[in-house]
């Protein structure tokens, strides 16, 4: 049996339309728990052959504390975690129950999704910068995931990258490192801490193309968790959290530069388009 957290801010369309999806699961065992922080109370009348909670709770606003909320109130060995702009594979439950299945010990997995297109310049400088430091791993993923090779699968590049937008984890994993909730106000949710925290701890983290979703794109949501400058600076401040978990090594020291470089390009963008945003707006 797997519990299902999706915690959710204002997009009652969003749930509706993630409920629909988990109906197309080819495994149905598990149940969803919809952490809805909104303003006005979200009410399922979608007929499932899983069973769904709505949780109202207009007293959180935080997705660290809406997943944490979650957790202290369901029971189920494994835990998938879910942000309501995904649309999952339909064999992700089936996926995660073999998984977990076969492997006993503590263990949290990132799912794979289309976080969001990169320009040619960004795949460019990040093919440059990352050529010789990280390997390319997702054939060597896949193919562990797929013989269920499960002990072999390493943690994810240098400094692990795992998001709660689809993360499994097992119950002792989570007994053993409870969410970091001192991230209460960081939108991002504290994943970069808790994978290398997990990882401090013996708990093996690592990445599965087992599990895949499809993030909905930015321009088709009217309510985007993170938007601007807000989600540059807490990047920055990311980074900073993963190089004094992993130490002042110079190596730590040689990536952080690297992940502050490619976070500086964005900013310059991010500048730039508003820039001429602004220029073409004045010019109309």
């Amino acid at each position: 049996m797997i519990d299902i957290i999706i915690p959710t801010l204002n997009r009652h369309d969003s749930i509706k339309r993630i409920i629909k999806d988990l109906n197309n699961q080819t495994d149905k065992n598990f149940s969803v728990n919809i952490i809805d922080q909104s303003e006005t109370p979200f009410y399922n009348k979608e007929l499932t052959s899983f069973k769904v909670i709505i949780h109202w709770t207009p007293d959180i606003r935080s997705p660290i504390l809406a997943r944490n909320y979650g957790v202290d109130r369901t029971n189920s060995n494994i835990i998938l975690f879910l942000d309501d702009d995904m649309i999952p594979s339909s064999n992700l439950i089936e996926n995660i129950h073999a998984i977990f299945n076969e492997y006993k010990k503590p263990l949290v997995v990132g799912g794979i999704s289309n976080i969001r297109s990169q320009t040619k310049l960004e795949k460019f400088i990040r093919k440059i910068l990352q050529r010789g430091i990280y390997k390319d791993p997702r054939y060597y993923y896949f193919k562990n995931a797929f013989d269920k090779n499960f002990e072999k699968i390493d943690s994810f590049l240098v400094t692990p990258y795992i998001s709660a937008g689809i993360l499994a984890v097992n119950r002792i994993a989570l007994n053993k490192n409870p969410l970091p909730v001192k991230f209460k106000q960081h939108i991002l949710g504290g994943d970069i801490y808790y994978g290398m925290s997990c990882i401090k701890k013996n708990i093996r983290v690592c990445l599965s193309y087992l599990l895949s979703a499809e993030e909905i794109p930015d321009k088709q949501f009217e309510f985007k968790s993170i938007k601007g400058f807000r989600k540059i600076i807490m990047s920055f401040h990311s980074a900073l959290l993963v190089l004094r978990i992993n130490g002042f090594k110079l190596k730590n020291i040689f990536h952080f530069i690297l992940r502050s470089f490619l976070i500086f390009l964005f900013l310059l963008r991010f500048i730039i388009l508003g820039i001429f945003t602004k220029l073409f707006r004045f010019k109309i």
